[in-house]
């Protein structure tokens, strides 16, 4: 019988040679771990940016709940406001401006939060929202001095019904003021004075303006819903404090 001897690679039965590895030296390994420390400090931080920005603007209109203060200037006045009372994201930034314009809560005084979000958005007659343009003084005279030298020449006769510790006023035609109403605090030498919006046909509610001298040469004009009427003293007051909060003498 014939035997057949099976088949055999004998390269099958040589030992596999396996590639030499390539020592990585010191200075590979070194500038491995600085690229891996920056890749995990700069993932940090873009974390940490993403969750600043989720907390501090969270406003359709760019509004910031960062109470933190911010330094600038309005003429040689300093001011140091906090971030959430800006109304504009463009006027929340170091540095000299020719006015700003602020939004506030009454009666805590407070800038945007979450909590009273509801509150700044809202658009009816008596939201709680008092808003302030702060600007470089242009004029000689505030509300006070507009009493004097023109209001109180051009209203009608009689009086109109007023909040506590005021008196109301109609202008007449000739004011060029026709329909809105004007009122001073009663028996004072430096009356809080504002004037109300004449009512109209928009959905808009009326609003009542007055404008304070503050520090060197500023001019503080308020403005708030006039369903806060009633709330003058404590506006004027409010004000006050938070004029002093920011650096300048009201």
């Amino acid at each position: 019988m014939t035997h057949y001897a099976a088949y055999q690679d004998e390269s099958l039965l040589r030992p596999v040679r396996r590639p030499a590895r390539r020592r990585t030296s010191a200075t590979a390994w070194f500038l491995r771990a600085i690229l891996t420390s920056f890749l995990l400090a700069g993932g940090v931080m873009l974390l940490n940016l993403l969750i600043g920005l989720s907390a501090s603007f969270d406003s359709p209109d760019g509004r910031s709940t960062d109470p933190a203060p911010v330094a600038l200037f309005i003429g040689q006045q300093r001011l140091m406001i906090p971030a959430n009372m800006f109304r504009f994201p463009d006027q929340r930034n170091v540095g000299p401006h020719d006015r700003i314009d602020l939004a506030v809560h009454f009666p805590e005084m407070a800038g945007y939060t979450r909590a009273f979000r509801k509150d700044f958005l809202d658009l009816g007659a008596d939201a709680p929202i008092v808003y302030l343009t702060i600007r470089t003084r242009d004029t000689p005279t505030d509300s006070v001095g507009r009493l004097i030298n023109v209001y109180q020449h051009f209203f009608e006769q009689g009086t109109i019904p007023a909040p506590d510790g005021l008196v109301g006023h109609r202008m007449s035609e000739e004011s060029g003021l026709s329909g809105e109403e004007v009122f001073f605090e009663a028996g004072s030498t430096n009356p809080f004075t504002t004037h109300c919006t004449a009512p109209d046909n928009s959905e808009y509610p009326a609003s009542c303006i007055t404008e304070v001298h503050a520090g060197n040469d500023l001019s503080v004009q308020i403005r708030f819903r006039k369903g806060l009427l009633a709330d003058w003293a404590g506006i004027r007051s409010g004000v006050r404090v938070l004029l002093l909060s920011f650096g300048v003498t009201a």
